[in-house]
């Protein structure tokens, strides 16, 4: 694979990562939006107006593609937890979600795709950084606690 495709590939897996994170994975994290992201990359207000308008065309379809998701996962759990379910019903509700599962990547992956088309190169070059540096903070967070009481 040649340089510039290796770093297309990295960066639009970067990119789809970094939306991961989000309290729901198709609203993702506008990176565009953030000080952060602007000033490290210089980017320009047209850029954010471009990277926004990217975003808010994908955003019905990011939307209805995670509800479909959610939904066949939720069917799925109560099919794999049913005694009176079987594996054809399994097999048949696992390969509903993965279907979600993969429209959903194929549409973020073409909206990054669209985004990485209106930074430049140096700009593509900075934002893989800030990605593996973004990555590394996650990692070193301590654990997010669930419970109410705190332990």
């Amino acid at each position: 694979m040649s340089k510039p495709a290796h770093l297309l590939t990295s960066l639009v897996l970067g990119l789809v990562l970094l939306g991961q994170p989000a309290a729901s994975a198709a609203q993702g994290f506008k990176w565009w939006q953030s000080d952060r992201f602007q000033n490290d990359l210089t980017l320009t207000s047209e850029q954010v107006d471009r990277l926004e308008e990217v975003f808010q065309a994908l955003q019905p379809t990011l939307k209805t593609q995670k509800d479909t998701l959610d939904k066949y996962e939720a069917k799925l759990s109560r099919i794999v937890t049913d005694p009176k379910s079987d594996e054809a019903l399994v097999l048949q509700a696992v390969e509903r979600v993965e279907a979600a599962r993969g429209a959903l990547s194929k549409s973020r992956t073409l909206m990054m795709f669209r985004m990485n088309r209106i930074l430049t190169a140096d700009q593509n070059v900075k934002m893989k950084a800030l990605h593996e540096q973004w990555n590394k903070e996650r990692r070193n967070r301590p654990p997010v606690r669930h419970d109410h009481q705190g332990r």
